[in-house]
């Protein structure tokens, strides 16, 4: 202890350190060597698995962003952070766990307890960093897709600006708040202090928790309107908005984890409900960054799939000459439709059940041939475009068809 105490003497301090943490319940006794701990059963279970899936999803991300599509953004770079960032936040929350991270208080020494509470409040300081650039990198995504530029899609932009302040203002006083929650800070971990003094930190967490959970919500109906206005097909409209859904994951972890948080407020078993918020805070931190990369890994598995259909249907591919004797447009269509790059536009025509294959490169040129839009019209088109060239791709084009099946067509 750096800065006196209380005025026991060394043997009654030392008496109190060895003590347990908290008045067990009537008829328990302590039990400071083996006592039941959830660090055993679940909170390194929780880790690992979220640990891994998240670093997983940035591998994915990162590959086929550098080696697939070769179109890093802004998003990426600050997703790499937070997931760097996550690291470093889980590594303070792990060593708390031998502490008495987990255990019921009265289980957990006093000295124990004092070393617990400092790596928490280490973790604690790293939360909203990370939580900060998680959401960042999402709603940047927002923007390249929906709203490139400001007139493009207007909700998208306004909206997502709006988040983004939000978030940063809720995460940066939240931050400074935490680092100088205490004065002098040692008064955190040590409350056996006489001097010095603390803001109320409970109170903190709660509204950290309840404006964090807001803008989970915000975020996850925000692009909802801008992807059923796309002109692609209902299926991909579905697909599309399950993929965005499971940012409903992050909105269940963010509510769990108020309400361990107010269990905390509300309990005198810290250590026990402390470890149980950080088991809904590592879920939330890992779906950040999973829903984060989560439209960018289907390109992937496109990528492999594409390369083990075309070993597969490279010996059904008709040979140049046979090409050259089949139908222009089913050429056309069967060499596009190879390549992957091919987006359905579905238009249903009058006169025939047959959904017309547009390329997004054909319909993009269509209207830049057009003199009669005005620059807004031009924006707005122009960002219906991007976003369906970029969510359009999150399925491949049927395989091509067989040569008997494109001879008839």
């Amino acid at each position: 202890m750096t800065t006196p105490t209380t005025s026991l003497s060394a043997e009654q301090l030392q008496k109190l350190l060895d003590g347990p943490a908290g008045t067990p319940p009537v008829g328990v006794i302590p039990n400071f060597d083996h006592p039941p701990n959830l660090n055993t059963r679940y909170l390194i279970l929780t880790i690992s698995a979220c640990m891994t899936f998240a670093t997983v999803a940035v591998l994915l991300r990162m590959y086929t962003k550098i080696f697939i599509t070769r179109s890093l953004a802004n998003e990426d770079y600050v997703i790499v952070l937070a997931w760097l960032l996550q690291i470093w936040y889980t590594i303070p929350s792990a060593i708390a766990t031998r502490f008495g991270g987990g255990a019921h208080i009265w289980n957990v020494r006093l000295r124990d307890y004092f070393r617990m509470l400092y790596w928490v409040d280490i973790s604690a300081i790293l939360y909203g960093p990370v939580m900060f650039f998680i959401k960042l990198s999402i709603l940047l995504q927002y923007l390249r897709i929906f709203a490139p530029t400001r007139k493009g899609n207007m909700f998208i932009y306004v909206g997502a600006h709006i988040c983004i302040w939000v978030s940063l203002v809720i995460y940066l006083v939240e931050t400074i708040f935490e680092i100088d929650i205490c004065t002098p800070r040692e008064k955190l971990w040590n409350p056996l202090l006489v001097t010095g003094h603390c803001f109320d930190m409970y109170a903190t967490f709660q509204t950290t928790c309840i404006s964090n959970a807001i803008t989970d919500f915000a975020i996850l109906i925000l692009p909802m309107p801008s992807v059923w206005k796309l002109q692609i097909s209902f299926k991909r409209k579905i697909l599309i908005t399950a993929i965005f859904a499971t940012g409903l994951l992050a909105c269940i972890t963010s509510i769990l984890r108020t309400y361990y948080t107010w269990k905390i407020v509300t309990s005198p078993d810290i250590t026990y409900h402390m470890a149980q918020m950080g088991l809904w805070t590592y879920a939330e931190l890992a779906t950040g960054v999973i829903i984060s990369c989560l439209p960018v890994i289907p390109k992937f598995f496109q990528h492999v799939g594409g390369k083990i259909s075309a070993t597969i249907f490279s010996e059904a591919t008709p040979s140049g000459d046979d090409t050259q004797q089949l139908n222009p447009r089913a050429a056309s269509t069967h060499k596009e439709a190879a390549s992957g790059f091919v987006l359905h536009l579905w238009t249903k025509n009058p006169k025939s059940d047959r959904s017309e294959t547009l390329s997004v490169a054909s319909s993009h040129r269509a209207y830049l041939n057009r003199e009669d839009h005005t620059s807004e019209e031009f924006e707005m088109v122009g960002s219906k475009i991007n976003a369906s060239h970029e969510l359009g791709e999150l399925k491949l084009a049927r395989p091509a068809k067989t040569r008997n099946n494109l001879a008839g067509s």
